[in-house]
């Protein structure tokens, strides 16, 4: 059966280390476009971060949808309005953030157009860095949980972040899901937010069947998309746990143009 929708994560699947897009996969996403296929992109960003990439691949004006925030949000990609989220209530964040900081961690909340922190250092330096938001300090205490919220982050050394892990998990149960997306960040987030989860919505949304459905991608957070859609890849250099659970691993690794590499063997070369 012809792939009809096609997730594909950003960072260490779609990007190169610089965070550029190579020029193949770009190349390769757009004739993927032009045939009538649906690419949407998936990643824990937000859509002011994602967008850009979304521009370059010449999806504005498709009426794409976009996952963000791991799935906690699906925003429409032109006007960035969401049409289907997983939100915290403040009480929620509230809990969640003292949890995390009671583990001696900092905990971070974002924005469309910035990240909001507990505490400036290295990790939250290298998220700004990976995702292009700057950062600030909480202008007050409590800010953090003034709002509903789609993510929580902490980050630190991956040993440590492996054992509060385990007690956050026991803590926050029925309240919130934790995932590794990087080795040095922990995400919160709210029950039901899951890239596989939104990637289904969507599916079912456009009246996609599950086996017309594809993703990609490298981490933790990715397993859900990989593991729901009809055909689940990854590039050959992704975390263990995905080359397991992948359907079909490609050949490249991220950097060499996996992407393109994969859209080739199950969507171009069948037109």
């Amino acid at each position: 059966m012809a792939i009809r929708l096609v997730a594909i994560d950003l960072d260490d699947t779609l990007l190169n280390p610089d965070r550029s897009i190579f020029p193949v996969n770009r190349l390769t996403i757009i004739r993927t476009i032009n045939a009538g296929v649906m690419v949407v992109l998936a990643s824990g960003r937000t859509i002011q971060s994602m967008r850009p990439y979304a521009e370059e691949l010449g999806m504005i004006g498709k009426k794409f949808p976009i996952i963000c925030m791991n799935g906690a949000e699906i925003r429409d990609i032109d006007s960035k309005a969401i049409i289907q989220q997983h939100a915290f209530t403040p009480e929620q964040v509230k809990i969640c953030v003292n949890a995390v900081m009671s583990a001696g961690l900092p905990a971070q909340v974002y924005e469309d157009d910035c990240i909001i922190v507990t505490e400036k250092n290295d990790w939250t330096n290298r998220d700004t860095a990976l995702t292009g938001l700057p950062n600030r300090l909480q202008n007050y205490n409590g800010e953090l949980w003034a709002e509903n919220r789609s993510k929580i982050l902490t980050s630190g050394e991956p040993e440590v972040l492996k054992k509060v892990m385990v007690e956050l998990k026991k803590q926050l149960d029925g309240i919130a899901h934790l995932i590794l997306s990087k080795p040095y960040f922990l995400e919160l987030l709210p029950l039901g937010a899951d890239k596989g989860s939104a990637l289904a919505w969507i599916a079912e949304k456009y009246g996609i069947r599950q086996e017309e459905t594809m993703a990609i991608g490298d981490s933790w957070n990715d397993l859900g998309m990989i593991a729901w859609a009809g055909i689940g890849c990854a590039p050959n250099d992704a975390n263990p746990e995905v080359l397991a659970q992948a359907d079909y691993i490609a050949k490249n690794n991220h950097y060499e143009g996996a992407v393109a590499e994969l859209l080739k063997h199950f969507i171009l070369d069948s037109i």
